[in-house]
């Protein structure tokens, strides 16, 4: 799955935290040192149709619907009513989500760190030297988490939720991201902020979990491949030859399919 575009979703006043593992990705021509294709062309392609995306609306999403159906392909959702979820409005602002953050460190792929302040500011900077892209803040245990709560059909699924024993989850207080404090897998919540034109190569969400989203402000462009054993060993290889920055892994495979979201 790939992501370019701005966009931002959604942490709490307490002590100063590091975040060691949120990390940000410099835009594309800063990793590996350049692209030999243009990922404008990739945006206008019509090699990419949304044929396997499943389109619903919220009222028809339901367990029941993944119990006949099965979660097999990407499903989206024009509109969130339907879905019974809570998210902040396009009026929340990254001054918003820095209230509620506080304070957070980012290690990026060139071992930049920078404050939720600086973060705001370069955000808000009209000139920028690179292009910067937050992608792994968890917000749980914040005042952020406040202000977000998953559809109903994942809290239903969700392993934490249902797997994970309670008392543990009840035991967590803090606003860590440290493994070594975590009395469970604190993965359900994140918010990624990106300016215009970043870019997310293709990769697999860590376990192989499946993913929701919602875009608070501007748009999001995916290309999504089916995870068949085929593709996979296609994967593999495109990631141990290290010519990512040669070529784009969807023109590889047999399908792979664009989908743009839009704000709400």
């Amino acid at each position: 799955m790939v992501k370019p575009k701005p966009k931002r979703v959604i942490r709490e006043r307490k002590e100063r935290k590091s975040y060691h593992d949120d990390t940000w990705l410099p835009e594309d021509d800063v990793i590996e040192g350049g692209r030999s294709f243009l990922l404008s062309d990739k945006l206008d392609s019509s090699d990419f149709p949304s044929d396997f995306v499943k389109e619903l609306k919220g009222c028809d999403f339901s367990l029941a619907y993944i119990q006949k159906h099965g979660f097999s392909q990407p499903l989206l959702f024009i509109e969130k009513e339907g879905l019974k979820m809570k998210v902040p409005d396009e009026s929340f602002t990254i001054n918003d989500v820095r209230l509620c953050v506080d304070v957070m460190d980012v290690n990026t792929q060139k071992n930049t760190e920078m404050s939720m302040k600086q973060w705001q500011r370069y955000w808000e900077s009209e000139r920028k030297d690179k292009l910067l892209n937050v992608i792994s803040l968890e917000f749980s245990h914040t005042k952020l988490e406040h202000h977000v709560q998953a559809p109903e059909v994942v809290r239903q699924m969700d392993w934490v939720e249902c797997a994970w024993p309670p008392h543990l989850k009840e035991m967590q207080t803090e606003a860590t991201n440290k493994l070594d404090e975590m009395m469970y897998p604190k993965v359900q919540k994140y918010v990624l902020m990106s300016v215009k034109g970043c870019f997310t190569d293709f990769h697999i969400d860590f376990g192989g979990t499946s993913v929701w989203y919602h875009i608070v402000w501007g748009r999001k462009v995916f290309w999504l491949i089916p995870p068949t054993e085929r593709n996979l060993g296609l994967y593999e290889n495109w990631v141990l030859s290290g010519k990512q920055g040669d070529i784009f892994f969807g023109d590889t495979v047999e399908k792979c399919s664009r989908i743009l979201l839009q704000k709400g």
